[in-house]
């Protein structure tokens, strides 16, 4: 991505918005990127899905004196994105103004105006405002991303000073640097691309291809959404997507080097508060002995081993590591986990290839990050398609035995696959021994589902759907949240009707992936204000970050009260889910580690006792995940899968975000650093190792 993030979906919507735009025009009779001085310049793009799913189309248009405007639309997963710009560079081919508006891909307005004039800058989005007044030249970085032919036009500024870097306004640092050069084939003949990235705009560094004059040709988001020329051939993409994900391992894989600390022999934790998830309590003042990844024993007493590094643990809590449940990972994310304590995770539905590059390296520690657990992702094609799509019933059943064979665990279906084919789908997967999960297929309520061989439900929208919409809605539109917003907060749920489907769940052993706090975020967040999921962060974050956060995603058509109301009910469907005894798991499907902080804080805000919350983090999702016998709780002979936190989250659950050393296996790591290294101020000194 190029610019900020508040969702998985704006995860993804941003990194469209981060691309290209620099000005265009054609060569003879192709559609290929040209010299932004080009009077009149015409150039159009397409978007990919997948690689291969056509996702929309961009239109760029120079007038050749600094001018240059864009049309753009482009959808993907039910979310539609349309946004036009105009923007005017200036002498020296900084941004003088630029004007955005459009449609978000939650139906939320897009406006946004910036303008140097007189040696003051001003910007202006739905969601906040600001101005200074500075003689000193910067650029401009929109809330939308590096868009509409500004990324070109950064890269070539920075390039003027010998260090690469360029001051950014509001605020913020960028630096620019060249990673390889490429040559593909095009219409028009063979063609030299480069590989560009742009560091300190966001947690990691974002990448882009430029051609030859210094202008965006292509752009990937992980091989998820993608962009190149009209005229291009698909597999273009695919080639440069490859390099892009080859470059990323390089520079992620760096900072391994620098931040894992092995444990180079036996580590005793000394005089530390350990949490019990088995029995719910805290033990106080333990001696924990760590030896070659496992817990090797814990003692009340002084645990005599002059060889260990010792690590003094006095005033502390020492608990298991966090899982994230609804994950959709990337490389670059692993920094972001290890240093909130998350040391594993569900990837819930990623691309095969690059999920199992992510697992081998994480596996071998080339790269910081979790222990990674696979879901493979299904859909049937169609309009609303997201992901590896089958478009007959044995596509569907041949997918379930590949992901078998590659060591999946977990099956999640998505929002167009026919309710028909949801039993015999069950049916194999669990032949195989996975787990069968996903949003509520369009046209099939979740109670259908559950009896067709659901084994977890993921999101709770999906759960209040079961009533609001039951089998008569198409949900693989936006209804799915515009209904929730406007409805959950009228459920009554003590009604029979809800309380049977409650003993439909237990019954069936049917666990359920809430991802409260995107959806908390999307029910309560008012534009001016920083998004509630990451109020308690969002000092600390990269300020094109933080930008973002203060407008709202989501359009709520003037229902606020009802939505807040409905953000109150979601809060009590979670304890009375909990309460009648059915599993719920943390997921974030959002920025790592931050969003599963939250995610834990809400679970106690809406009831559920802090020892049960803690159990749900740690030993409940080792169990869902079939590895309770080695992980998620602190016992002997278990993975040393450990988080020393700063204070006591039975006193305070927000403890958990106050880590001061994460243990995976046998390496150790200090937040305070990995923070530092993906722009994060850290919140508090690690201890020293």
């Amino acid at each position: 991505m190029i610019a900020g993030s508040r969702s998985h979906y704006r995860l993804v919507f941003l990194s469209l918005s981060a691309l290209l735009f620099a000005a265009c025009s054609q060569d003879d009779d192709t559609q290929t990127s040209a010299k932004s001085t080009t009077v009149g310049s015409v150039a159009k793009y397409d978007w990919y899905l997948s690689g291969s799913t056509p996702a929309g189309q961009t239109t760029i248009t120079s007038n050749g004196d600094g001018k240059i405007t864009n049309d753009s639309f482009v959808h993907w997963n039910n979310r539609e994105w349309t946004v036009n710009s105009e923007l005017q560079l200036d002498e020296n081919g900084r941004i003088a103004s630029q004007r955005i508006t459009g449609i978000s891909p939650f139906k939320s307005i897009i406006d946004e105006s910036f303008l140097y004039e007189n040696g003051t800058a001003s910007w202006s989005t739905p969601g906040e405002s600001g101005s200074v007044t500075t003689d000193e030249a910067a650029f401009y970085l929109a809330n939308e991303g590096i868009t509409f032919g500004a990324a070109g036009a950064l890269v070539r500024a920075a390039s003027k000073n010998l260090d690469g870097t360029i001051d950014l306004f509001p605020n913020g640092r960028a630096r620019v640097e060249s990673v390889r050069t490429v040559t593909v084939d095009t219409p028009g003949g063979e063609r030299a691309v480069s590989l560009f990235a742009i560091h300190g705009i966001s947690f990691t560094p974002n990448f882009l291809w430029l051609d030859e004059n210094t202008d965006v040709v292509a752009f990937d988001a992980g091989g998820y959404l993608g962009m190149i020329p009209a005229g291009w051939d698909v597999s273009v993409l695919g080639q440069l997507s490859a390099i892009q994900s080859e470059a990323a391992g390089e520079y992620v894989s760096s900072l391994a080097g620098e931040l894992a600390v092995p444990a180079e022999g036996p580590v005793v934790i000394e005089n530390v508060d350990v949490v019990d998830v088995v029995n719910g309590r805290l033990n106080r003042k333990q001696n924990v002995l760590l030896n070659d990844g496992k817990i090797a024993a814990i003692s009340s007493d002084v645990i005599d081993r002059p060889s260990a590094r010792r690590i003094d643990g006095n005033g502390k809590t020492l608990m298991p590591a966090l899982w994230d449940m609804h994950s959709h990972s990337s490389l670059s994310d692993g920094v972001l986990n290890i240093a909130g304590g998350i040391v594993n995770v569900r990837n819930i539905g990623g691309e095969h290839e690059k999920t199992m590059e992510l697992t081998a390296k994480h596996d071998s520690g080339e790269v910081i990050g979790p222990n990674t657990f696979r879901a493979g992702f299904m859909d049937k094609a169609g309009p609303y398609a997201s992901g590896w799509a089958a478009e007959t019933l044995e596509d569907a059943l041949e997918r379930v035995d590949f992901y078998a064979k590659h060591g999946y665990i977990q099956i999640k279906l998505y929002s167009s696959i026919e309710p028909d084919w949801v039993a015999p789908i069950a049916k194999r997967a669990h032949e195989h021994g996975l787990r069968v999960s996903g949003h509520i297929p369009a046209f099939m309520s979740a109670e259908q589902a559950v009896k067709a061989g659901y084994d977890e439900i993921q999101h709770i929208n999906m759960v209040f759907l079961n009533f609001l919409a039951g089998d008569r809605e198409d949900t693989r539109q936006q209804i799915r949240f515009t209904l929730y917003g406007d409805e959950a907060g009228n459920l009554n749920l003590k009604s029979d009707e809800v309380q049977a489907f409650f003993a439909l769940l237990k019954a069936n052993s049917v666990s359920v992936d809430p991802t409260a706090a995107i959806f908390d975020t999307s029910l309560r967040h008012l534009a001016g204000t920083p998004d509630p999921s990451y109020a308690a962060v969002v000092d600390h974050l990269p300020p094109s970050i933080v930008r973002g956060m203060y407008n709202v995603e989501m359009n709520k058509n003037g229902n606020e009260s009802a939505w807040l109301r409905s953000a109150e009910r979601q809060a009590a469907m979670i304890k009375a889910l909990h309460d009648y005894g059915i599993q719920i798991v943390p997921g974030s499907d959002n920025i790592p580690a931050f969003t599963i902080h939250r995610e834990i804080e809400l679970y106690a805000e809406a009831g559920i006792p802090i020892a049960d919350v803690l159990r749900i983090a740690t030993l409940d999702s080792a169990r869902i995940t079939g590895v309770a016998d080695r992980k998620g709780s602190i016992q002997v002979n278990k993975d040393a899968d450990l988080v020393l936190l700063d204070g006591n989250p039975f006193d305070d659950i927000s403890a958990i975000r106050r880590a001061v050393l994460v243990i995976k296996g046998d390496t150790l790591y200090r937040p305070d650093m990995l923070y530092n290294a993906v722009g994060v101020k850290p919140f508090l000194p690690s201890v020293e190792l």
